[in-house]
């Protein structure tokens, strides 16, 4: 049996497996960066080891480094999680070679899988469906025309290696194949060290259903059911569950065996997933087949009874699956993956310190890497947490989870909660009528509505008084002068916040004790009352006779309102504006912080709206920074390899002079 454990990974899944781990008494040993010093998987495992550095690069994809200092620290085994080297053929045979246990199938089966090109040809030579590919790698003009002319557009490009969504465009139309083939490779280069990219046939409307399967060292390889992952942003899993709205007791049957003969032909050992995709009617085409546990893997555990990290590391000891008797999923579980990113600005990475981070743990279990105070880099995925939500039905799993996330208290920067609880709560979801096509019919910027104008009154008075109560706290007090006292007593104490670029102004009067008498929102007065708490980190109000109770959190800039409402960050506006350097005109800034990867003009050229003019790397992915009118390339204050903070000016595109005709 092992005895002790180093978890070759971070975040939610390093707390993850150290959980089970710690439940099973094996001693566990994690790994940590420069930036994860202090982060929540360094404190849940019951020793660290520091790699030197920041970069992927140089800490978590370091093979040598990481065998090295488990040998070193004297563990037996190493769990890779999934992502960095959970995939990496050679790393496993180098674990194995060093004589140590590695948690994961044969480097064998991650070779022959890890290539989503290989792969097909391998599942295509035991009868089971795939859709036609074509590497496309480092080709451009003429010969990538050849290449592509007896597909029908939209073509999809794919990452070879990887997953997450990384290193995959949709092209509409040939004019844009060379550019998205160009920033796919560099992207998939980046995020896992393999530029290969290849094209296939975009399905239109097809469902993402995915097999958990096991395998033990006996020749046991079962099906753990069906997983529906169709939710996607930019190709990426948001909200996962199990069963399948869509998938029946005979689909359910006719999928699950296709996965274990898929598993069988390659001799495979421990979990693993095997993606398809569903069609119209009901045909399905393999995608991949991930040889790691997977992101969603709660779903699973939820609807089978079962601990997936528990059975890895008791097959990895040698124990035999056989004894494992699961006919049916039993009830319904769905996750949804918290995002440190903007929906409404391009799914734009946010990040930083999480200034308040409470989920109710009632309603739902927590998979996360982060704590309150803790540092969301932007080295890494943007995740914070995954939620996911159980019960006996679809429905009340979907309102549980939808529940969860509106009580949920996250503040510091922006995230995707409302898109999350905006897509639970839409009929399609509802009806289980979902694909991969969902968040393109449903932008955020149509799902995620304007508050309520009670919902934005009630949140920015409560703002307003827990900023009063902060102010009353640290003041010097004269016993007989009320909080906020002016000698002009007729005249309103005021307040002013910007929110989704409107301001707002809140005059309230303080009566001699220091209580509210009265308060308005842009000169409209407001029925409220204070009931009870008053304080800088909560406040609870009446308004319109409707009692509600607000968290609030104060901080140089901003005052973030939780409460049933949501998430509410209104950004102070200073009495008087202090001078600034203006920008000049035309100035493209960086939406946030990242890595310049490409610089695609220089200073004097002539550029068209929509140009691409520069690429930036913030977590794991590209974004391309576009020509926003026709003009000349001013300036150009960057270079590739270039880091940059958000808000930094990368270059200056003046605009051509328009002549009447």
């Amino acid at each position: 049996m092992i005895k002790k454990l180093l978890i070759a990974n971070r975040g939610e899944i390093a707390v993850r497996v150290a959980k089970t781990a710690r439940e099973m008494g094996i001693e566990t040993v994690g790994l940590y960066s420069t930036p994860d010093r202090d982060s929540l998987h360094v404190r849940s495992c019951d020793v660290a080891v520091h790699l030197p550095g920041e970069s992927p690069a140089s800490t978590y994809l370091n093979a040598d480094l990481i065998i090295e200092n488990t040998l070193r620290i004297g563990a037996d085994a190493i769990h890779p999680g999934y992502g960095f080297l959970s995939e990496n053929a050679d790393f496993a045979d180098k674990v194995k070679s060093a004589g140590l246990s590695f948690i994961g199938p044969s480097p064998y089966a991650i070779r022959t899988m890890g290539s989503k090109l290989e792969s097909k040809e391998l599942v295509k030579s035991i009868n089971i469906p795939t859709l036609s590919s074509i590497d496309v790698t480092g080709l451009s003009g003429n010969e990538l025309s050849n290449r592509v002319k007896d597909f029908t557009f939209p073509i999809l490009i794919k990452a070879s290696m990887g997953g997450g969504g990384r290193g995959m465009r949709i092209v509409e139309n040939i004019d844009d194949m060379e550019q998205a083939v160009e920033s796919a490779s560099r992207e998939a280069k980046s995020a896992f060290g393999d530029g290969t990219v290849f094209i296939e046939p975009y399905l239109t409307r097809p469902r993402h259903i995915e097999i958990q399967i096991f395998a033990d060292t006996h020749g046991n390889v079962i099906s753990l059911f069906e997983r529906e992952c169709s939710i996607q942003r930019r190709h990426q899993k948001i909200v996962e569950e199990s069963p399948s709205p869509r998938v029946d007791e005979a689909l359910r049957y006719e999928m699950g065996e296709a996965a274990v003969k898929i598993a069988k032909s390659v001799e495979y050992l421990g979990a693993g997933t095997v993606e398809f995709l569903l069609d119209n009617s009901n045909k399905f085409y393999f995608l991949e087949m991930n040889t790691r546990l997977q992101v969603e893997h709660p779903v699973t555990e939820f609807v089978t009874g079962l601990d997936l990290v528990r059975l890895q590391l008791e097959v990895a000891a040698g124990m035999s699956i056989s004894h494992i008797n699961v006919s049916k999923p039993l009830g319904h579980a769905i996750e949804a993956r918290l995002y440190a990113e903007d929906p409404l600005n391009d799914y734009l990475p946010t990040g930083g310190e999480i200034e308040l981070f409470e989920v109710p743990g009632n309603l739902v279990r927590i998979d996360t890497g982060y704590e309150s105070k803790d540092t969301v880099p932007l080295s890494y995925d943007p995740m914070i947490a995954k939620i996911i939500s159980y019960a006996t039905s679809r429905d009340e799993a979907s309102m549980k989870l939808s529940l969860a996330l509106k009580k949920s208290i996250i503040a510091g920067f922006k995230t995707n909660r409302e898109l999350l609880v905006r897509i639970l709560e839409h009929d399609e979801f509802m009806n289980g009528d979902t694909d991969t096509g969902f968040l393109v019919r449903n932008t955020p910027n149509t799902l995620i509505r304007e508050p309520s104008k009670s919902a934005l009154n009630i949140s920015l008075v409560a703002a307003t008084l827990a900023e009063v109560a902060q102010n009353n706290l640290s003041r010097k007090k004269i016993p007989t002068i009320p909080s906020g006292f002016r000698n002009l007593l007729s005249q309103p104490h005021t307040k002013r916040y910007e929110y989704n670029g409107f301001d707002y102004e809140i005059s309230y009067y303080l009566n001699a004790s220091s209580q509210l008498d009265s308060v308005g929102v842009n000169g409209e007065l407001l029925d409220v009352m204070v009931d009870g708490i008053l304080s800088p980190s909560a406040v609870t109000l009446v308004i319109d006779g409707i009692r509600l109770e607000t968290t609030t959190f104060i901080s140089d800039t901003r005052i973030d309102v939780s409460s049933i409402y949501g998430n509410f960050a209104f950004m102070r506006v200073p009495r008087f504006v202090e001078p600034g350097l203006a920008q000049l005109p035309g100035s493209l800034v960086a939406p946030m912080p990242g890595t310049v990867t490409k610089v695609a003009v220089a200073q004097g050229d002539t550029v068209s709206k929509g140009d691409i003019i520069l690429a930036i790397e913030a977590m794991k992915m590209e974004h391309s920074i576009y020509a926003p009118y026709d003009g000349i390339v001013a300036s150009i204050y960057v270079s590739e390899k270039s880091q940059v903070s958000s808000n930094e000016v990368l270059a200056v595109i003046e605009e051509s002079e328009k002549h009447e005709v």
